[in-house]
């Protein structure tokens, strides 16, 4: 009922700013069958999990999918982290099997992250690029590794900015800085966006992957811990009431110095997500710097006229 409370929503908006007629809506919601139940899925040709981000659970649901559907459905995830090769082990013809990672709120976003893993077919490749165009979305291919492409990216950049928080750094001049850096919003306020727990459970992922330089925010995890989860919950590092966005007086009182911003913040932030990025590339994870700036831009909002990481690495010193 949440669900479909959701979605209506979604339709009725849509309508309101003019992206579809009210015919169109309506048609919309005509397709959608909500169940509790096992429905039939045997003539389905995609299949699309989103369950929660725990691998037992979708390891479940993808064996009992595997046994429910024709060995010619494509299965796919929307896990934006997780081992999607850990998968192959509870299906049959895991040649099927890929992510198709979509980007939050789904209806604004258009960049969709089609993940291939070792056993991925060329002919499911391109038929999830194919799918993810015919609904208008912008695919970029990536290898399936952990924090596939943007996450991974975006990870080292929110974790200094919580770090700087933490040590006592003004949270609205921090955002601020990123702001007339290009980007959408300041990194403490899109932490709040995402979610505070699901932050960690990303950052803990990658933490596991990549202990050498990456980590979790220890403030996010305290927050999160407290039921402060960010816009969803009303307050997570800022506090939202509808009277604006202040700091919220509990993420403050964690804090555990009073060490005011680095003058050269914007850089610092920056060049994080710059060399991660070199690092995907030279690891294959996208195939070019042109997808990794592409999907930078489009996944979170990267300034765009920067032109991205990899371009940013070229003129750093551009104000």
């Amino acid at each position: 009922a949440k669900g479909m409370k959701g979605i209506t929503k979604l339709y009725k908006d849509a309508v309101s700013r003019r992206v579809m007629t009210a015919t169109q809506a309506e048609r919309g919601m005509d397709r959608l069958l909500p169940t509790v139940e096992s429905g039939p899925l045997s003539r389905c040709d995609l299949v699309i999990e989103a369950a929660v981000e725990e691998l037992s659970i979708k390891k479940k649901i993808f064996a009992d999918l595997s046994s429910r559907v024709s060995p010619q459905t494509l299965l796919a995830t929307n896990t934006s982290a997780l081992p999607i090769h850990e998968l192959v082990s509870v299906i049959s013809h895991p040649e099927r099997l890929l992510g198709l990672h979509f980007f939050n709120p789904v209806h604004r976003m258009q960049l969709v992250e089609v993940v291939r893993t070792p056993a991925t077919s060329d002919e499911t490749l391109a038929t999830g690029v194919a799918f993810v165009r015919s609904i208008g979305k912008l695919p970029v291919v990536v290898r399936d590794s952990p924090g596939f492409l943007v996450n991974r990216i975006l990870l080292p950049y929110l974790v200094e900015a919580a770090r700087l928080f933490e040590e006592g750094g003004d949270p609205q001049a921090l955002d601020r800085e990123m702001l007339d850096f290009g980007m959408p919003m300041g990194p403490l306020r899109l932490l709040d966006e995402v979610g505070l727990d699901v932050a960690v459970h990303v950052a803990k992922t990658l933490a596991e992957a990549f202990p050498d330089r990456m980590s979790v925010p220890g403030i996010a995890v305290k927050l999160a811990e407290q039921g402060q989860l960010g816009r969803k919950s009303g307050a997570g590092f800022f506090r939202y009431d509808g009277k604006g966005t202040v700091p919220n007086p509990a993420a403050l009182s964690l804090r555990t110095g009073n060490t005011p911003l680095p003058a050269d913040v914007r850089h610092r932030l920056a060049s994080l997500m710059t060399e991660e990025a070199r690092r995907c590339l030279n690891e294959k994870v996208a195939e070019t710097a042109a997808d990794i700036d592409l999907a930078m831009v489009m996944g979170t909002g990267y300034a765009p006229f920067r032109g991205g990481p990899m371009q940013y690495s070229n003129h750093p010193n551009e104000p």
